[in-house]
């Protein structure tokens, strides 16, 4: 009989092991039994807490979109400032445990299937919508909202841009670069917007063009 409080510790080690053999041999060869011997169990064992392989990888991807959430969420919990949220979200997206080979090969495969298979699709909706909640909530102290959600949208696009780059490109892509220049674009991006806003806010003086007695 199972102890008490191990499932959660056993379904860890399963998907962990999911996201080296992933890695490893790739998805057309990711089996039940790599995954197993990977992570020194039975098959039966993974039956017994997810059924099936598509149930583990659907769980497995879950627990990849969670962990860039949670990086970016504890990175805000740290920051003193509405720049230095801006910035721990960005940081969350370049953490090693988003750059990480295996965390590389499980990010291009969650985002092959996102456009064809239903449940990725909303993970992904649910990912992107948290992060632009939290940059909105960041800019809206500093810039009007329209140009809150456009530089909140740059910012997730050059992310994800520069982070696809590094993973096509890990042998001579330098993430530390694509990480500064990501902030730069942004820190231009902001200090346009607003300087903009100062211009726009300043009010003309009262003038008093009533009738002189």
């Amino acid at each position: 009989m199972p102890k008490v409080g191990m499932a959660p510790i056993r379904r860890k080690q399963l998907i962990d092991a999911t996201y080296l053999v992933l890695h490893r041999d790739g998805i057309d060869n990711l089996t039940l039994k790599k995954i197993a011997v990977e992570a020194g169990v039975a098959t039966s064992i993974i039956t017994h807490y997810f059924g099936t392989k598509e149930a583990l990888i659907a769980d497995t991807m879950s627990d990849l979109v969670g962990s860039l959430l949670r990086e970016i969420r504890d990175r805000r919990k740290q920051a003193s400032g509405t720049i230095e949220e801006i910035v721990a979200i960005v940081d969350g997206n370049f953490a090693p445990s988003q750059v990480s080979p295996t965390a590389v090969s499980a990010w291009l495969y969650f985002w092959s299937r996102v456009p064809y298979d239903p449940h990725f699709d909303r993970m992904q909706q649910i990912c992107d919508y948290q992060l632009r909640k939290y940059l909105r909530t960041s800019l809206k102290d500093i810039i009007a909202k329209d140009e809150a959600d456009d530089i909140a949208e740059t910012i997730v696009c050059l992310s994800y841009g520069f982070w696809l780059q590094f993973a096509h490109r890990q042998g001579d892509f330098d993430v530390a670069r694509a990480h500064r220049m990501a902030l730069q674009v942004i820190e231009a991006r902001i200090q346009t917007a607003w300087h903009k806003n100062l211009h726009l806010s300043a009010r003309t003086p009262f003038t008093d063009n009533s009738p002189q007695s």
